[in-house]
């Protein structure tokens, strides 16, 4: 059976997935060539990558009619269209946590980089300078004891929930799909609203998709929520957070801080308001990449394609079309 990846990758990553390939499979790297791409994705099977890589065009749609499964390699799936997806029957499956590790590490990096002012602490050494406050005036702060809300409860936000079972917080959670009762008792997590989780938490963290529900979900009403001592982490997408909002409630000390790893646009526009303030930390949306990923990414998408080719449901599922 025929696997198209797109996009290209590096050597060294497509080595990974062509060593992890299950028999009775072949792979190759979608062409960018208007006429060889209508035939290969016209004879695919299945269809694997990253969507940011992968936009799939209007034109291309009418020739997935073979195509069994889309599966990604990563979490996000904003930039398809679902509705095509759906009248033609295609499921579509993310990576089924292979990047949760990754993501949830980085969120809790961004935490600790904001509270004890990381990026400043740096650039002071760098400088040849030390401490510049007196002792009893530190801006440094624990995340020890602090309450964390946890905006998303998929693979990505109970992977950080067990990370972070050892800092000793108060861990708050919102999902429109609810945990068991028993989920909630394994991870400590206890259930809020959305308007309480971010009134009651000094750290909220975004690992919810991108859709019409989350569109700048982080705004002037929900910051007005929050308490002045608040910080703010985005791991997930950039259309979660109205940049704008952000920015003044910043600036003007509403909320205390923020951690961001992704923005819209993507690269962001080197002049954006936020990147000249103090209190923001920033990384290019690197929480989901790391070398350790690789094979989780090509194992779990491999395996939820033997369970389609063997004629079983697919896992992982985004809930649009489940």
């Amino acid at each position: 059976m025929k696997i198209v990846f797109s996009p290209a990758i590096s050597a060294a990553a497509w080595a990974i997935g062509e060593s992890l390939l299950p028999p009775g499979f072949t792979i190759e790297i979608l062409s960018k060539d208007p006429e060889r791409r209508v035939e290969q994705l016209e004879q695919a099977d299945f269809l694997m990558g990253f969507l940011r890589g992968m936009p799939l065009a209007a034109d291309d749609y009418p020739h997935l009619g073979n195509i069994k499964l889309i599966q990604l390699l990563s979490a996000g799936y904003d930039g398809i269209d679902l509705e095509r997806l759906r009248r033609s029957g295609i499921p579509l499956s993310n990576n089924g946590g292979a990047n949760s590790y990754a993501v949830s590490e980085h969120a809790i990096l961004l935490m600790l980089a904001v509270y004890r002012r990381l990026p400043a602490l740096d650039r002071l050494v760098r400088a040849g300078q030390w401490k510049s406050s007196k002792l009893g005036e530190e801006q440094e702060h624990e995340l020890a004891g602090k309450t964390v809300g946890i905006v998303g409860a998929g693979m990505i936000g109970r992977t950080i929930a067990r990370r972070l079972s050892g800092f000793e917080v108060n861990l708050l959670y919102y999902d429109p799909v609810r945990l068991s009762t028993e989920d909630e008792a394994t991870l400590k997590m206890t259930y809020r609203d959305l308007d309480d989780l971010f009134r009651e938490s000094d750290v909220v963290s975004l690992h919810a998709p991108n859709n019409a529900s989350t569109h700048h979900l982080i705004c002037d009403r929900t910051i007005n929520l929050m308490k002045r001592e608040a910080i703010v982490i985005n791991t997930a997408r950039g259309l979660l957070v109205d940049d704008a909002a952000l920015y003044r409630a910043l600036r003007d000390g509403r909320i205390f801080a923020a951690g961001l790893d992704a923005f819209d646009p993507e690269p962001p526009d080197p002049k954006n308001p936020l990147f000249t303030l103090p209190n923001v930390v920033l990384s290019p949306h690197a929480a989901g990449p790391t070398w350790e990923s690789w094979p989780k990414r090509f194992g779990n998408s491999y395996a939820n394609i033997e369970r389609v080719a063997r004629g079983e449901p697919p896992l992982w599922v985004v809930p649009e079309l489940r």
